[in-house]
This record gives structure tokens, sequence and C-alpha cells, in this order.
């Protein structure tokens, strides 16, 4: 009889020792998810900013390129699309040629 309750306490002893381990164990977890899951929105926030930042600069670039863009069309149509008028403006008996 007194091996039987001596069994019976150390079953209920061991119990008690592994619920402890879990709870303990599982807390950890919380808290180290916590943890985590605060990192990981900090590291968002700074990449919204990074991506944020980038977006700019490219915006800034694309509007650099039109610029320089209209300015390569502008030179080049006046170079090679020169305006279509007569190369004398006044007709060969004016010129005083006598």
């Amino acid at each position: 009889m007194l091996m039987e309750i001596t069994i019976i306490v150390t079953i209920i002893s061991a119990s008690i020792a592994l619920a402890g381990l879990i709870i303990t164990g599982q807390n950890g977890l919380r808290t180290e998810m916590r943890e985590q899951r605060k990192e990981m929105q900090e590291q968002g926030e700074k990449h919204s900013k990074e991506i944020t930042e980038i977006k700019n600069e490219i915006t800034e670039v694309k509007v650099e390129v039109a610029a320089l863009k209209a300015t390569v069309d502008t030179y080049f149509r006046v170079r090679v699309d020169p305006p279509q008028q007569a190369a004398v403006a006044e007709p060969p008996g004016d010129y005083g040629a006598d």
C-alpha cells in the first residue's frame, strides 16, 4: 500500500513538473514571438521609407530624362528638318543685278 501511494505521488509530482515546464516553454515562445513581431514591424517601416525614397529618386530621374529627351528631339528636329522656306527671300530681279 505504501508503495502504491509513493508511485501515485511520484506520478503526480512528475505531472506537475511537466506542466510547469510546458507552461514556462509556452511563455518563453510567446515572448520571443512578440519580440520577433516588433523587429519585423521595425524592418517593415525601414523598408517602406527606403522604397519611398527610391520612388522619389526614380520620379526625379524620369523628369530629367523627359527634359533631356525633349531637348534632344528639339535639337535634331531643327537640325534635320529645317523649316520649309525658299532659300532666296526675294526674286532674283530685285538684287540690283544690272
